[in-house]
């Protein structure tokens, strides 16, 4: 996991990627989506459509309880489906 932020509980956080291109290639993501996940359960705590702005992903999430939470958002660029993680950290 490469990403990880921390909160308070009763926060409520953009989280935004800024995705690129290595080859510095023209791209557009098409869709993207997320889910917030409490670690070690298998029900989402919250999940929807991501706001896309060109090149970066936008999510704004409110954790409901103290604890650790996967963050995994799903775009799609061309015929490619990427996952990126974050860990987000509530205390």
């Amino acid at each position: 996991m490469k990403y990880k932020i921390y909160m308070e509980l009763g926060e409520s956080r953009h989280i935004r990627l800024k995705i690129h291109s290595i080859k510095n290639d023209a791209f557009e993501i098409s869709k993207a989506s997320y889910i917030l996940l409490p670690m070690e359960k298998e029900e989402a705590e919250d999940e929807g459509a991501a706001v896309i702005l060109d090149h970066i992903i936008d999510v704004v999430i409110t954790p409901q309880n103290i604890g650790v939470y996967h963050l995994r958002i799903t775009y799609e660029i061309a015929d490619e489906i990427l996952i990126d993680t974050v860990e987000v950290r509530v205390k």
